[in-house]
């Protein structure tokens, strides 16, 4: 059976090859799909793992309190594994005043590696480098018509702390949303203690080292060791710090199958036509291969056999190709977009490098869409072919 299905496929090398071409260019465009977008994806959720640490302590309830006085705390000693890093930030209301002009911002205090983190948005100008510094969003500048090295008086009455504070602008930050940035300035922890809750943070942002990005039991192993230790205050991984990306990494899987379901739908259909028009071309060959004893069950695995061959060829000389052009990409790789979507992309903090990821779940998952549109682009054929009246196919005239 093997050996005839093999010599039908020869018969019409053309269609075959066409047909061959097409199962393993949508092959190999998946695992490129595939190999892209995971790349993008990850990108993203290490530019928000980035600004928030593996770890986040917060205040209990900080989701639903706003007043500075509880959700401000001073910060505990904690046990952590070798190379972990602890940040503090403080973050709280008030004016910023140049002159004539105001405008309610929101401080955050920021320790020099979260300074560092900030360099990638920095437009103009230079990093804090010592007390008395502040970054402005570029919008907050321009409503406030300052420039690089003017001064200005940060107002928060009514707090724990000093209340008042002078800054001398360093730098201005392009932010991804214009309301953030007229509405954002910057400043040394230390100052914005002094300015709004001596001593305190509003949350510690704790980063570990040789942690995957996706690996999340060590963090969850350390969240539960940590937990008995915070009074009053609760930690979270950085997924559950950000509830809406938490939701959305679930769905990863199911939306590339969907995607990759789609290019193989389209394969699908053509490999279809083929096995159609092998089987009318052939009605009375069928016929005689019944007439000499061959059942309905073995015509219908004559024709699931031509299509498995044909597809299996054609995916794996596609996954060849295919992984052959992701090695390419894990090394790094620019997406070839416009300017203007480029620079919205920057905008966001994103790198404009990213580096193809492709697992063995992505490969098995394009092989068995593989088999799947093999099977299923046969069964119409092949049910025809088993339903075939011999002398009625031996009579056939296409």
């Amino acid at each position: 059976m093997l050996r005839l299905a093999w010599r039908n496929l020869l018969r019409t090398p053309g269609r075959s090859l066409t047909t061959g071409g097409v199962v393993a260019l949508v092959v190999f465009l998946s695992l490129v799909f595939l190999s892209v977008y995971a790349g993008a994806f990850d990108a993203f959720f290490r530019l928000v793992l980035e600004r928030t640490g593996h770890l986040v302590v917060r205040a209990e309830g900080y989701r639903e309190g706003e007043d500075l006085e509880r959700l401000a705390f001073f910060p505990p000693r904690l046990p952590l594994p070798e190379g972990a890093e602890v940040e503090g930030v403080l973050e709280g209301g008030g004016l910023l005043i140049a002159g004539e002009r105001s405008r309610a911002v929101a401080f955050t205090g920021l320790e020099a590696q979260g300074f560092a983190r900030q360099a990638n948005l920095l437009v103009a100008g230079r990093l804090p480098q010592g007390p008395g510094e502040a970054l402005l969003g570029e919008a907050l500048a321009q409503a406030l018509k300052v420039r690089l090295g003017d001064e200005v008086v940060a107002y928060a009455p009514g707090g724990m702390g000093l209340g008042v504070y002078a800054f001398r602008v360093v730098g201005l930050l392009d932010l991804p949303e214009t309301h953030l940035e007229a509405r954002t300035a910057l400043v040394p922890l230390a100052d914005a203690q002094a300015l709004l809750a001596p001593g305190r943070v509003t949350r510690l942002e704790i980063r570990l080292a040789g942690i995957g990005l996706y690996d999340l039991k060590p963090l969850e192993a350390l969240k539960a060791a940590l937990q008995p230790r915070l009074k009053g205050l609760v930690a979270e991984t950085w997924l559950e710090a950000n509830p809406l990306y938490a939701a959305i990494l679930p769905l990863y899987d199911t939306v590339m199958a969907l995607y990759v379901g789609i290019f193989f739908l389209l394969g699908g259909l053509i490999l279809l036509n083929a096995l159609y028009l092998s089987l009318v071309e052939r009605v009375r060959e069928f016929g005689l291969l019944a007439a000499l004893g061959l059942t309905g069950r073995r015509l219908l695995a004559l024709v699931f056999w031509e299509s498995l061959l044909l597809v299996g060829v054609a995916a794996l000389v596609g996954v060849g190709v295919g992984l052959l052009v992701h090695l390419e990409l894990a090394d790094g790789f620019r997406l070839p977009l416009p300017r203007w979507i480029l620079e919205q992309y920057r905008e966001f903090g994103l790198p404009e490098v990213l580096y193809g990821r492709l697992g063995v779940g992505e490969v098995l998952l394009t092989l068995g869409y593989s088999v799947g549109v093999a099977v299923l682009a046969a069964l119409w054929p092949g049910y025809l072919a088993s339903r075939l009246e011999p002398v009625e196919a031996m009579r056939y005239t296409p």
